[in-house]
């Protein structure tokens, strides 16, 4: 009993101390695991295009498929392995698409056939919906530009 009156209040101490580094460790597992979690959406490149009914402008964007969380992992894959042919396929016609397309600050009509090329890709429908951000619309500059070489370079051998 000496001992128990002796040392209570170390043994207090200790005992707050384990509990708050406990505390601690779960929290910061907890942030861990929330920084570790992946993003369901996959990156479908850059596209620059012309619109062949409007040559004065140029358009640019980024597009992003948002992939089913369940099958997340599989449609990256898929997506990776097909993203140069649906990029060919984007590009072939977003250089033909109406240009009231274009002017539509939602994009409907232009995803719904994003859609529909991803779609034509893949086996299954893993593809949710397509985000379409860093939307530009840049006028064509007119300008001329000279292509022939402003030095002469001369190639000579040494016997």
């Amino acid at each position: 009993m000496s001992f128990f009156r002796r040392y209570w209040a170390a043994a207090l101490i200790l005992a707050i101390v384990v509990v708050h580094a406990a505390v601690i460790g779960y929290v910061r597992s907890r942030v861990a695991r929330l920084q570790n979690i992946e993003s369901n959406t996959f990156d479908m490149g850059r596209y620059r295009f012309q619109n062949v009914s409007d040559p004065s402008r140029v358009y640019h964007f980024q597009l992003h498929a948002v992939l089913d969380p369940s099958r997340r992992h599989v449609g990256r894959e898929l997506l990776s392995q097909q993203t140069m042919e649906i990029h060919e396929e984007a590009e072939h016609l977003l250089r033909q698409v109406d240009t009231t397309w274009l002017r539509d600050p939602e994009q409907s009509e232009l995803r719904d056939r994003m859609m529909e090329i991803i779609g034509k890709h893949l086996e299954e429908p893993i593809v949710q919906r397509l985000l379409i951000t860093d939307w530009l619309e840049l006028p064509v500059a007119e300008s001329r530009v000279d292509l022939r070489p402003t030095t002469t370079h001369q190639i000579t051998r040494n016997p």
